[in-house]
């Protein structure tokens, strides 16, 4: 059987077009994904009207198991109050409350985390106690573990470094640990797929890092358009997965412009086939 990741990032309801929303409801229509994952920057300015449009945008997909995290968009800038004593009551109005979950289909187990801080603007970090507390919970039931936070742990370009998640270090050490197949992120609207091993010298069980472009917003980068990571894993051999990145062409469409697959050892972990 095959699990299907939608891995949507970075919409920043309030900088979408129109067209471009209705080419990913298309594009989620068509490939039918078993779960979808939005790694957060959900808002552009965490205010209520366009936490409204993103809830009318998750309820047209059509009831598919999502799980969404906020990013550092999600939490409000100006309203110093806000941002201080309730800084995610906005995206609990969509999300129902909850900042991290954890979700399982057919064997292919999601854990959804919190990298913002109302006391940061652009960079996030992770508490570690929470962070082993939550990969504890995990289940041994798992096949394929996937975790996923708003800031990256790895980005093609050096000038992105500066975005990158606090404590990655320690936070790599420990998700190696914890045996985590897949760590899912975004931020910085340009897509990357690479191993852990391929970054960060001290791993010896590697993972496999996607991070997505945004999928919504007109804040693109330059050689970037709106795009999202399809992730393919086959269950019934969880040795084996591909993701594929979809870019939208100028009809609006989003097309598949290349992929990546990878094999899993029982020791060294995830490798490129």
């Amino acid at each position: 059987m095959k699990v299907r990741v939608a891995h949507l990032s970075d919409p920043h309801f309030g900088t979408v077009k129109p067209e471009i929303k209705q080419a990913l409801l298309n594009a989620m229509k068509d490939l039918n994904p078993s779960l979808i994952v939005i790694s957060g920057d959900i808002s552009q300015r965490a205010t209520y009207s366009q936490f409204r449009e993103a809830r009318a945008f998750t309820k047209s997909l059509a009831g598919l198991p999502l799980i969404a995290i906020p990013g550092n968009h999600d939490i409000p800038l100006f309203n110093l109050i806000a941002r201080l004593f309730y800084p995610y009551a906005g995206f609990r109005s969509v999300f129902k409350g909850i900042l991290q979950r954890r979700l399982m289909v057919n064997g292919v187990q999601v854990l959804a985390l919190n990298s913002t801080s109302r006391f940061r603007h652009i960079q996030g970090d992770l508490v570690i106690s929470k962070l082993k507390k939550h990969l504890s919970e995990m289940s041994n039931e798992a096949l394929i573990r996937i975790v996923t936070f708003h800031h990256p742990m790895a980005c093609p370009k050096h000038v992105d470094v500066k975005n990158l998640l606090k404590g990655r270090e320690q936070v790599m050490k420990i998700l190696e640990e914890k045996k985590i197949d897949l760590i899912l992120g975004g931020h910085i609207h340009d897509p990357h797929v690479a191993l852990s091993t391929e970054h960060y010298k001290d791993v010896k069980r590697a993972a496999i890092f996607s991070v997505a472009g945004t999928c919504l917003s007109w804040r693109t980068r330059a050689d970037a358009p709106n795009s999202f990571h399809l992730i393919d894993i086959e269950t019934e051999n969880s040795s084996r997965l591909e993701i594929i990145r979809y870019d939208v062409d100028q009809n609006f469409r989003f097309q598949p412009v290349g992929s990546q697959k990878f094999t899993k050892d029982t020791e060294a972990g995830w490798q490129r086939a």
